[in-house]
């Protein structure tokens, strides 16, 4: 869950100012679930994302980390009336990155385009979202209330460092966060996103970097959020991990941070059964315990890279093998950020456990 931070996007249009918050939906009661068109977008709320990240290794062992992430921020419930084609509605922005774990390098790149002229878009009835030639796309397929996971997705992106092209196929059906997919941030009402995600993505495809190309596999997670914003005055920044397990589960859990230096309450985690059964966690059944802090050369930001994960009978330790996955973003969303590949090993009750993930925090570089 990425929440307030990423509505900075809008600053980077010079349009009229958004209408007041209330012109838009609100999230107010329980979605009802419909695929493939939720996997698309849906215009009546001011704020969506779809988000990628992955592990992958080639046929050599050699190991790799991959974000793609598309924003949607609506500056107006409805199009203004405008003659001009370069009238648009909504603006997006897309984050790409490429982590070389070998050779403990980090790549990313990132771009805004206008919801007008082909330059950026999604659909509303299908995943299929792009800014430029960077694009995930959903096979062509059939509404079919037995497979809601919905069939292959397609990953495009290329910049100066490299490219991916990947095909990620949906072994479970995608996972509702907090009240079927109904996630509160906060006591206020409306004050909440739609949540769910594709925990388990078996990804395949063609990584390139460093003027090299690999054939890679590996797994993929994919969050879809969408809402309307609302302030976070006592909000400092959250930390968030998704994590694929050895026992063949999934785990995410979210946290906000407080200027006061508590944590929200609100904050989650949704633990993935091996049979796809999803079970809510509430704030106070898991610890998140930061071991190891690194300091941003770039920023100055003092990031903890190694955490203590505690939860049901799990007990882990997660460490990161490349320190700096730091992405300056703040000509596309405001903010700077840490996201990167992570490595979790530890005991679930007496046996050994393992596994690997990603890794997003927000709010240590001013």
């Amino acid at each position: 869950m990425r929440y307030f931070a990423f509505c900075f996007l809008l600053f980077a249009f010079s349009t009229p100012p958004a209408l007041a918050q209330s012109d838009f939906a609100k999230v107010d009661k329980p979605w009802i679930w419909q695929f493939p068109r939720d996997h698309g977008q849906h215009p009546e709320f001011q704020t969506e994302w779809w988000y990628f990240t992955g592990n992958l290794r080639a046929e050599n062992g050699r190991r790799f980390g991959y974000e793609l992430t598309f924003f949607r921020q609506a500056l107006a419930p409805s199009l203004l009336p405008r003659q001009s084609s370069w009238a648009f509605r909504d603006a997006y922005v897309a984050h790409f990155a490429i982590t070389d774990v070998e050779q403990e390098r980090f790549y990313y790149d990132q771009k805004t385009a206008r919801g007008a002229l082909n330059l950026a878009g999604a659909s509303a009835t299908s995943l299929a979202v792009h800014l430029g030639e960077w694009s995930a796309r959903q096979e062509d397929q059939e509404a079919d209330e037995n497979n809601t996971a919905g069939s292959k997705i397609h990953l495009h992106a290329a910049s100066a460092f490299g490219k991916i092209d990947l095909t990620l196929a949906p072994t479970k059906p995608p996972i509702f966060h907090g009240d079927r997919g109904l996630l509160p941030s906060s006591a206020l009402p409306g004050d909440a996103v739609y949540y769910y995600s594709l925990t388990s993505l078996q990804t395949e495809g063609t990584l390139v970097v460093g003027g090299e190309s690999w054939r890679v596999q590996g797994a993929s997670w994919m969050d879809h959020e969408f809402f309307t914003s609302h302030p976070h005055a006592d909000v400092t920044g959250w930390d968030w991990f998704s994590l694929h397990l050895s026992d063949s589960t999934e785990a995410m859990f979210f946290r906000f941070r407080r200027a006061d230096g508590s944590h929200s309450p609100y904050s989650v985690c949704t633990f993935i059964h091996h049979d796809n059964a999803g079970r809510h966690l509430a704030a106070t059944d898991f610890e998140l315990i930061p071991q190891d802090w690194w300091t941003s050369p770039a920023s100055g930001g003092k990031y903890p890279l190694a955490w203590k994960i505690k939860f049901l009978n799990y007990d882990l330790q997660l460490s990161t093998p490349v320190k700096n996955q730091e992405l300056d973003t703040r000509r596309t969303t405001g903010v700077i950020y840490w996201e990167g590949y992570v490595e979790v090993v530890g005991k679930k009750g007496k046996r050994p456990i393992s596994g690997e993930g990603y890794l997003e925090m927000t709010g240590y570089a001013k």
